[in-house]
């Protein structure tokens, strides 16, 4: 019988010729195949390979829960020491300087001298003002005379009721005269008076703008000095509106400044109530006690501000926070891998942060260094932790 039988020949011609394959000889060409395959290594499957070398790593992690607490956060800004009150004094009488008491750098009590006005002229005007007063009450007195006279004739019959009528009006007008010429010499007294200014209240003088000899004009944008309040001084700082809701009156502050080895406490005293429409920031001020005038207004501080601390809230070891691409997110272990969980945060302490939405307390989050180099679905197996096996 042929061995193969596979093809259909078209004639005996094209059928080849084989040798016929006797039985014994087929076994031992079969034992020297077994042989030979028995004498080389067998071959590792390859699906072996394929699944060795596709094996994922699993990273160690340590885990902490969401727990209740209270939170602070401490809040850092720059500030400048300004003045306490601060008054751009001009004049209020026109005319020549004639002295000036003070220079810059000068310390004045409320009272003191600053500068003065020649007087002269306002002297001329008030001796003007008390002469008028006096003839005018010349005429009032004998308007007085005149008329009792009148009266005393017209009782005898010998002045008419006309004549009364005309004496009482010039009286009236005389005595109204006088009045005017009273308020005359008050207000040429209250101009003379004003030729000397002195300081309102007791401060340090910043600025001298004027020296003798100059003429002080009466408008608001004369200013002769500027006086300032130094015993106490405001630090002003500026604050992001995102932090709106978390600085209030009575929060603790420390203030650090350059050349000043120890820190100044201090309170927030005020905070503003408006947004600067161009920094989006706004203002608390804090005052600072400066009797003995070592620091000088306008200079730069570092301010560190405590807020309040909130209880009662929900928090994370800040070192499970992760922002990046404009997401917020913690990773939390689901079924034995890393898996990101969006999450809306409120106050960031130093160690702490406030989860305002995303996960609810006693939920286990990723802490340590692979916080914040783990990516999402990273399989990982928990060795410390609350969650730790």
């Amino acid at each position: 019988m042929d061995v193969s039988t596979t093809r259909l020949w078209r004639s005996d011609s094209e059928r080849p010729r084989v040798r016929d394959i006797s039985p014994l000889r087929l076994l031992s060409c079969l034992a020297v195949m077994v042989i030979g395959a028995g004498c080389s290594e067998p071959a590792s499957p390859p699906e072996a390979s394929v699944a060795a070398g596709s094996a994922e790593p699993v990273v160690e992690v340590q885990v902490a829960s969401a727990r209740r607490g209270a939170i602070a956060q401490q809040l850092t800004a720059s500030a400048t020491l300004e003045p306490h009150r601060e008054s751009r004094i001009g004049t209020e009488v026109q005319g020549r300087v004639l002295r000036v008491f003070v220079d810059e750098g000068d310390r004045v009590e409320a009272g003191d001298p600053l500068f003065e006005i020649d007087p002269e002229p306002y002297e001329m005007a008030l001796r003007q003002a008390e002469a008028q007063r006096d003839l005018v009450r010349a005429q009032r007195v004998q308007g007085e005379t005149d008329l009792a006279r009148a009266r005393s004739l017209r009782a005898r019959g010998v002045v008419a009721v006309q004549a009364i009528e005309q004496y009482e009006t010039q009286l009236a007008v005389a005595r109204a005269s006088e009045r005017q010429a009273e308020e005359a010499v008050a207000l040429a007294r209250r101009q003379l008076s004003r030729t000397r200014v002195v300081a309102p209240w007791a401060g340090s003088v910043a600025a001298r703008l004027v020296d003798e000899g100059s003429t002080a004009l009466v408008q608001p944008q004369t200013i002769l000095l500027v006086l300032q309040e130094s015993g106490t001084l405001e630090a002003r700082a500026s604050i992001p509106e995102s932090q709106l809701a978390l600085l209030r009156v009575g929060d603790a502050a420390t203030l650090r400044i350059e050349g000043i080895a120890a820190p100044i406490e201090t309170t927030i005293s005020a905070v503003g109530d408006s947004i600067d429409p161009a920094t989006r920031t706004y203002s608390v001020r804090m005052p600072v006690a400066n009797e003995d005038h070592a620091l000088k207004a306008g200079v730069f501080a570092l301010v560190e501000i405590q807020p309040k601390p909130k209880s009662d809230v929900l928090v994370v070891p800040r070192a499970a926070v992760r922002s990046e691409d404009g997401r917020t997110r913690v990773f939390v272990v689901s079924e034995g891998r890393a898996m990101p969980v969006a999450v809306v945060i409120g106050l960031v302490g130093e160690t702490q942060a406030e989860v305002l939405e995303g996960i609810e307390a006693g939920t286990q989050v990723i802490v340590g260094e692979a916080a914040g180099q783990i990516a999402p679905g990273m399989r990982v197996r928990v060795v410390a932790g609350d969650g730790a096996s």
